[in-house]
C-alpha cells in the first residue's frame, strides 16, 4: 500500500489526537517510575500502531516508512513511553530478511503489540558479545532498547568467524534493567546461556545497515517532535509570565533566543523530512542523509530542551514541571545508536568514499 501526503497528514492527526488524550497516563507513568505506560501500550495495540509496517498477509496494515516516521514524530511530541521503535525495527527486518518460518512465527505477534528489543549501543553492532552455535546463544547483549516485556530479542552474534543476526524468544533469558535518568525509555543487558535462537540468513551487513537507518530516523523524528513541543511550551509560558508589568516574552533578548531555536528546528525538520522521503522511496541517498539528520535533530533538540529549562525560570527546575522530561529524553536520544560525532564521522566516510 502506498500513501499520499494527505494520507500521512490524516494519520498524523489521528496519532496526535490519541496521544494528547493519553497525556495524563503518560505523566502518571513517569511519576510512578513504571517501565512502560501500559494503558498507552494497550491503546496502541488496539489501534494497530504496532502493525503499521507489518505486511497485510501477516495481519498488519502494510503501510510504508513515511507513516512510521509520522508516528515517531508524534510520539516524540509527548515523550511517549511506548516501546514502538524496537517492535517496528524487528518487524521491518524480519519482513525483509526473514525466512517463511521466522515471518510466520514473529510478525503476527509483533503486530499484536508483543515487543522486541535490540542493542542501541552504537553505530555498529557488537558482534563479539555473543556466540551462536548449534542453534543456541551464549554471552550477552548490552543496552537493549525496549527490553521491558519484550517477547523477541534481536541479537548480533558470532557463529564461528561469521557475523549473524539471531532471533531469540525472551522467555527464560536473564534481563538486567539499566537505571536511566530518562524514565520514558528502557535499556537492559540480556545474558544468554544456551538460549535457543534462529539466525537470519541475509547478509548481516545489509541487515545492520537497515537497523541503523531505521533507528536513526526514528530517533531523528522523535527529536524533531520533541523540540517543536518544548518550544511551543516555552513560548506559551513567555507570553503569560510577567516581570516589571510586562510578559517576559516581550523582552528582546528572550525573543531572539526563541527565534534562533525556531530556525534551528526548522532546519533540522527539513533535513529529517528529506531523509525520510529518501527512506520511503528506498533511495540510496538515504545512506548519507540519515546520519546527518540524526546528528542535527538530536543536537537541536538537546539545545532547545536545555534552554527551555532556563527560560522557564525557577519552575523549569522542578520535578512537577515537564521541562526536565524533554531534556532527559533529548540527551538519551543523542546517545542511542551512536552519538552525534559518530554519525558525522560516518557521513564523512561516506562522502570520502563516493
Amino acid at each position: 500500500m502506498s500513501e499520499t501526503d494527505a494520507d500521512i497528514e490524516e494519520l498524523r492527526a489521528s496519532f496526535r489526537a490519541v496521544l494528547e488524550d493519553a497525556a495524563g497516563d503518560i505523566r502518571r507513568h513517569v511519576d510512578a517510575g513504571a517501565a512502560r505506560c501500559e494503558p498507552l501500550c494497550a491503546k496502541a495495540a488496539e489501534l494497530g500502531w504496532f502493525s503499521l509496517m507489518t505486511p497485510e498477509a501477516f495481519g498488519g496494515l502494510g503501510l510504508g516508512r513515511a507513516a512510521a516516521a509520522a508516528l515517531y514524530e508524534e510520539l516524540g511530541r509527548v515523550i511517549a513511553p511506548l516501546p514502538m521503535m524496537g517492535a517496528m525495527i524487528a518487524t521491518e527486518i524480519i519482513a525483509a530478511h526473514g525466512d517463511a518460518a521466522q515471518k510466520a512465527a514473529w510478525l503476527p505477534r509483533l503486530a499484536a503489540g508483543e515487543g522486541a528489543a535490540l542493542s542501541a549501543s552504537g553505530v555498529a553492532p557488537n558482534w563479539d558479545d555473543s556466540r551462536f552455535a548449534a542453534g543456541a546463544l551464549t554471552g550477552h547483549a548490552r543496552e537493549l532498547l525496549d527490553s521491558d516485556a519484550a517477547a523477541l530479542l534481536v541479537v548480533a552474534a558470532r557463529e564461528g568467524d561469521a557475523a549473524r543476526w539471531v532471533l531469540a524468544a525472551a522467555d527464560g533469558v536473564t534481563v538486567e534493567t539499566e537505571e536511566l535518568v530518562d524514565r520514558t525509555r528502557g535499556l537492559a543487558t540480556a545474558r544468554f546461556d544456551n538460549v535457543q535462537g534462529a539466525a537470519l540468513t541475509a547478509d548481516p551487513d545489509i541487515v545492520a545497515s537497515d537497523v541503523l537507518t531505521h533507528a536513526s530516523l526514528a530517533i531523528a523524528c522523535d527529536s524533531v517532535g520533541g523540540a517543536k513541543a518544548v518550544l511551543d511550551l516555552t513560548v506559551a509560558y513567555l507570553k503569560t509570565r510577567e516581570q516589571f508589568g510586562k510578559p517576559i516574552g516581550s523582552f528582546q533578548a528572550l525573543k531572539h533566543r526563541c527565534a534562533e531555536h525556531k530556525v534551528a528546528i526548522e532546519a533540522a525538520d527539513a533535513l529529517v523530512q528529506e531523509a525520510v522521503a529518501h527512506w520511503a522511496r528506498n533511495d540510496p541517498g538515504v545512506a548519507l542523509l540519515t546520519p546527518l539528520a540524526k546528528a542535527l535533530a538530536c543536537d537541536v533538540y538537546a539545545a532547545m530542551a536545555t534552554d527551555a529549562v532556563q527560560l522557564h525560570g525557577g519552575i523549569g527546575f522542578t520535578w512537577e514541571h515537564v521541562c526536565h522530561l524533554y531534556l532527559k529524553r533529548a540527551k538519551l536520544n543523542q546517545a542511542l545508536f551512536g552519538g552525534s560525532a559518530a554519525h558525522r564521522d560516518l557521513a564523512a566516510r561516506l562522502l570520502l568514499a563516493a
